[in-house]
């Protein structure tokens, strides 16, 4: 797998094209008043796939980045107890399936490195390619530092001890960021909905007030403009909230 793509499955699709459809549907009566607005349905939807995509390989990713680090230590563990670095990596892959599953995705990639292994194929090299598809900064560069210390030496329990505490820690300081944060993403979603709400509640109470907006080509140039800006300020809120180290 490469965990830097992500496709969708029939039921996302239909998924994504239905949730398209109904804010188009709000969308055509908010802002136009007319069937044509059901247009914009190619506007939403890939605005809306795209977002689906990106939040869903960061999911992965961040289930990923914590079941490697689980192998790690269960790496660790067999290399302190005498094991060589190759049988170490069986012993986590056996440890993993019963701790994340059979169909964890680092179960999955143990497997593999494990079955080449088994064909003579260096596990360096094995786990440097897994490291380039998980599209990972901390995997791929613990996989470069095991890939020098396997060809020069090193010692493989300190490397992964050292690697596993440094993530631990990079996840920690993430999710402190994500509780102070929390707040202020809800009134995020809050504010998104407010002019949606307050140009619904306009149409139903009064809707003589937005009148000379609807049938009309400057009405249509206004609303198309203010839901372009909309959708970019959906954006920029969104990549403000999105906080990395």
């Amino acid at each position: 797998m490469d965990y830097r793509r992500y496709k969708l499955t029939w039921t996302e699709e239909v998924r994504c094209i239905g949730i398209a459809l109904f804010f188009s549907l709000i969308a055509a009566w908010i802002l136009y008043q007319s069937p044509w607005g059901l247009l914009l349905a190619t506007v939403i939807y890939p605005f809306y796939k795209k977002n689906y995509i990106k939040q869903h390989m960061e999911l992965r990713k961040k289930k990923l980045v914590m079941q490697f680090v689980d192998a790690m230590q269960s790496v660790t563990a067999a290399l302190i107890g005498g094991l060589s670095v190759e049988n170490a990596w069986k012993e986590a892959e056996r440890e993993l399936r019963e701790l994340h599953g059979e169909n964890a995705y680092m179960t999955k990639e143990l497997r593999q490195i494990n079955s080449g292994v088994s064909v003579n194929q260096p596990v360096e090299k094995l786990l440097y390619e897994f490291a380039l598809r998980s599209g990972c900064e901390d995997i791929l560069d613990f996989a470069e530092v095991f890939l020098f210390a396997k060809r020069s030496g090193g010692n493989f329990a300190v490397i992964m001890q050292n690697t596993s505490a440094r993530i631990r820690e990079k996840t920690g300081v993430e999710q402190e960021i994500a509780t102070a944060v929390a707040g202020k993403k809800m009134e995020q979603k809050v504010m998104n909905i407010v002019p949606v709400c307050l140009l619904a509640y306009l149409n139903l109470t009064s809707s003589d007030f937005l009148k000379p907006l609807y049938g009309n080509l400057f009405g249509a140039c206004v609303m198309t403009f203010s839901f372009g800006a909309y959708l970019g300020a959906l954006m920029l809120s969104k990549k403000m909230m999105d906080i990395r180290i």
